[in-house]
């Protein structure tokens, strides 16, 4: 969504076609260089060997009986299944995917200025936009893992150019052919943002009241023509995910039911625009530049504003809400899309205010370097679960006649990632193996339909399961979810003495060893 300085098509080539393409080329490699480090050398966490797992299922099974216990649309999953077949189930080339959709995304922004045709200072804007989304910590962290949100952020931001160009093709007395492009490439963009996550639409909502109230103030004197047409682009997205629709609504009836993990905090009002701004310094840089920005954009381009504002509010809002008022379901990095946009805005609140290039060119500096400080932790940071050192750890020390126990089951999708089956030692999930389906109403589920709590019942026959046996590993993560009563702890401790304990993050592995009969 990019519009500050609308006026004649020539206008669109001030900066020299050679300069624009240039520096839109110099911030693709700046992009693409902060995104390839600790790629390969960092472990997948547990959510990003579910995506190993399933984009390893075949098709079949991936469309017609995942979405029975997996909460997400399928295309992700089938998407990085194609991708894998080309770059390798390596943890690189599983996270390559979403590396290709992040630099998209910053070069879809950088270049937004020249397909929108606003002229000098709207590629200005557009330019230092995708500048600090390539330095953003958020846009890199998520580029970096093997999940859906770098798709979602791409997504959601041709969506939004498609709508500013919609809304620029209808100037206050004439309607520019490309009106109807506009309207196919806004129903392209919000089908595919409704297939990427199951809580995208929300994010639609947003997008599509964005545009209302954009045409709302545009003046023009099309608004009826804008409107139907918008409406058109809307139905259309909505018939592109229309296969996933009966899917989400089963979906929904069971999450109501399932018990969530998430308690909401205070912090979580503000974590989104942390997430978004690229950590809590460069997010207070930006929100101030944003501030700035929005002021110049009030004199220069109140659609624009109206839009922006409202896609960064709205649908933050309806979640937030839910969750401190109905269920729990907000989580930051739900909100990573909101980065280009953010930044969209604190761009125009550095070229607009800022009228001198030096004082320009300090304010990014500064910003930049606030963003790379971030970009540098984020790589030092030690994994929050390391199941490539918990499957290292077993294979060495494992001995004829160990086995371990798996808390919770969805434990099986790392394993199975990172396991060795002829070396490892034999692992029993409880309650069994992923994904567990249990009658509805039977079980209390956590994380998915697949990954129910432990009961009393999981460890009645653990003696016997157990047997012959000399030395137990119980592993475990997130116990205190899964197994919040020490149901299997318990049981084993009854086994064995506690011989040893290991943490490998969020991970903990603990041995229990048998006396000798």
């Amino acid at each position: 969504m990019t519009a500050v300085e609308p006026g004649p098509e020539k206008s669109s080539q001030a900066l020299g076609t050679s300069l624009f393409w240039l520096c839109a080329a110099g911030i693709l490699l700046i992009a693409v260089g902060l995104r390839l480090p600790m790629l390969a050398s960092r472990p997948l966490w547990l959510d990003e060997t579910y995506s190993a797992w399933f984009s390893a299922l075949p098709l079949r099974e991936l469309w017609s009986e995942v979405p029975a216990y997996e909460t997400h649309p399928p295309l992700y999953y089938s998407l990085l299944k194609g991708w894998r077949f080309f770059f390798g189930p390596s943890e690189a080339g599983l996270r390559s995917f979403s590396v290709l959709a992040s630099v998209t995304t910053v070069f879809l922004l950088s270049i937004s200025g020249r397909l929108l045709r606003v002229g000098a200072t709207g590629e200005a804007v557009s330019l230092i936009a995708g500048l600090l989304l390539a330095v953003n910590a958020g846009s890199i962290k998520y580029a970096q893992e093997a999940r859906p949100y770098a798709l979602e952020t791409l997504a959601v931001t041709c969506a939004l150019v498609a709508s500013a160009g919609f809304v620029s093709a209808f100037g206050r007395h004439v309607v520019r052919p490309r009106a109807a492009v506009w309207a196919m490439a806004l129903a392209l963009s919000g089908g595919l943002l409704l297939w990427s996550h199951n809580t995208a639409l929300f994010v639609a909502f947003g997008i599509w009241c964005a545009l209302g109230v954009a045409i709302l103030v545009s003046g023009s004197i099309h608004r009826g023509r804008m409107f139907a047409l918008a409406c058109l682009a809307g139905i259309g997205a909505l018939l592109i995910w229309a296969p996933f629709l009966p899917w989400f609504i089963r979906q929904s009836q069971s999450f109501g039911a399932m018990r969530f993990w998430i308690t909401p905090m205070p912090y979580d009002l503000a974590s989104a625009w942390v997430l978004a701004g690229g950590g809590l310094g460069p997010a207070a840089l930006a929100l101030l530049l944003a501030g700035a920005g929005a002021l110049a954009l009030w004199q220069r381009h109140r659609p624009l504003l109206a839009g922006l504002c409202v896609v960064l509010v709205l649908p933050l809002s309806l979640v937030l809400t839910l969750s401190f008022l109905m269920k729990p379901i907000y989580l930051d990095r739900l909100f990573g899309w909101m980065a280009p946009p953010l930044m969209l805005l604190a761009a125009c609140g550095i070229v607009c205010v800022f009228k001198s290039p030096p004082i320009r060119f300090v304010v990014c500096c500064v910003v930049l370097a606030a963003s790379l400080r971030m970009v540098t932790q984020d790589y030092a940071a030690v994994p929050t679960e390391d199941f490539r050192a918990l499957s290292t750890e077993l294979t060495a020390r494992a001995r004829p006649g160990d086995i371990v126990i798996a808390i919770p089951n969805e434990l099986n999708v790392a394993f199975d990632y990172y396991g060795s089956a002829s070396r490892s030692p034999p692992v029993i999930y409880l309650p069994g193996p992923f994904p567990y389906l249990a009658q509805a109403g039977s079980r209390s589920h956590v994380g998915n339909l697949g990954a129910p709590q432990v009961i009393a019942g999981d460890v009645a026959d653990l003696d016997e399961r157990l047997a012959g046996y000399s030395r137990i590993w119980l592993v475990t993560r997130r116990s205190d979810l899964y197994d919040p009563d020490s149901l299997a702890l318990t049981a084993v401790a009854r086994m064995g003495r506690l011989a040893e304990e290991l943490a490998f993050g969020l991970v903990k592995a603990r041995l229990f060893e048998r006396s000798p009969p």
